[in-house]
């Protein structure tokens, strides 16, 4: 189970990595730049032509925090705690839960009209490290 559970958390890390990609590519592409993305990346820059640094930075670092993830589950013994929703761990869905809506209202701050963007990937998160990671961590 433990081998199972990090390539897990790192699969669930890839898999956030892909939809942090398409989610902040998407802003990069925007017509009107957002004011964040202007003052740190020179506005004459194509959006197209960030997705590639995006990509391997996320790819780094959503995996990273995958295998980190896997590893707080493991050290957490958090497989033994009793199930909930669906998940294999209700403590730890609600941890994950916990940390996956934790950003949104500082988003939401940043730009209100892509509400929709910030609770689909924090939505994503929960599913994939709440319910995927510990599911597959069991096969």
């Amino acid at each position: 189970m433990t081998v199972n559970t990090i390539i897990a958390g790192w699969a669930m890390g890839y898999a956030m990595s892909i939809i942090s990609t398409f989610a902040l590519t998407y802003i990069a592409l925007q017509p009107g730049p957002q004011r964040f993305v202007q003052r740190i990346i020179d506005p004459e820059v194509p959006g197209a032509l960030l997705a590639v640094p995006i990509s391997i930075g996320t790819g780094i670092l959503w995996t990273m925090g995958g295998l980190v993830l896997a590893s707080l589950y493991l050290l957490g013994d958090f497989s033994e705690m009793p199930p909930a929703l669906g998940a294999p761990s209700g403590p730890w869905l609600l941890l994950v839960a916990a940390l996956g809506w934790l950003p949104v209202p500082v988003l939401w701050l940043i730009s209100r009209r892509l509400w929709w963007l910030w609770l689909g990937t924090s939505g994503s998160f929960i599913f994939l490290f709440g319910w995927a990671m510990p599911l597959l961590g069991e096969r």
